[in-house]
């Protein structure tokens, strides 16, 4: 398995653990191993939420799981097709390895955050739906979430704005509009908590 798949099957979990697969299907039945089920009715697990259970388990991660656990995720939250287009750019051109999804309104985005638990949210505060001010609160009152980064975007960029966000959890603020190098600057305070490799600065 020396590209692991984003999805795995129990068999692939069952031999990943040295366990049979009854003992993956009971993991998942115990709500302790996050899965969906495929069209077809087969259970997979992300490769993302796998790695996240050994850890809580204290189970050393085989080396087919480095590349899950050297990619930080990276969920772009705005309204704004152009803007998830414009910053997804920025960070695939910086940054070698971030695995980066998008979501257009609140709604999406706790589906997202709960479903990737990426290592940071870009989040836009002015969503459709549910608010980013709301997306923040509700990451800050899930213990799951708790590793989770915000770095909260908005074009109403005042003080206020600002110090309302970092009161809802967000870790740092940037107002739009932004220039790329903004931006970078704003993630290099996270860079330490990745692994992934940056390039092109």
């Amino acid at each position: 398995m020396k590209n692991i798949k984003k999805a795995l099957g129990t068999y692939d979990i069952a031999k990943i653990c040295h366990v049979t697969p009854p003992t993956v299907g009971h993991w998942i039945e115990e709500g302790k191993l996050p899965s969906f089920t495929t069209g077809g009715g087969h259970r997979r697990i992300l490769s993302i939420d796998l790695v996240r259970f050994l850890k809580i388990h204290n189970i050393p991660p085989p080396p087919e799981l480095a590349a899950v656990i050297s990619n930080p995720v990276v969920l772009i939250v705005d309204d704004e097709p152009r803007i998830r287009s414009i910053v997804g750019r920025i960070l695939r051109s910086a940054f070698a390895g971030f695995d980066i999804h998008e979501a257009g309104d609140g709604f999406q985005a706790g589906f997202k955050v709960t479903r990737l638990r990426p290592s940071l949210v870009i989040l836009d505060l002015k969503l459709p739906g549910i608010d980013g001010f709301e997306i923040c609160r509700m990451i800050r009152h899930d213990q799951d979430l708790k590793e989770v980064r915000i770095l909260a975007i908005s074009g109403h960029g005042g003080e206020e704005t600002k110090k309302e966000a970092l009161k809802a959890g967000a870790d740092d603020f940037l107002a739009k509009p932004f220039e790329s190098k903004e931006l970078l600057a704003k993630l290099s305070g996270f860079l330490s908590l990745f692994s992934a490799r940056q390039v092109g600065r």
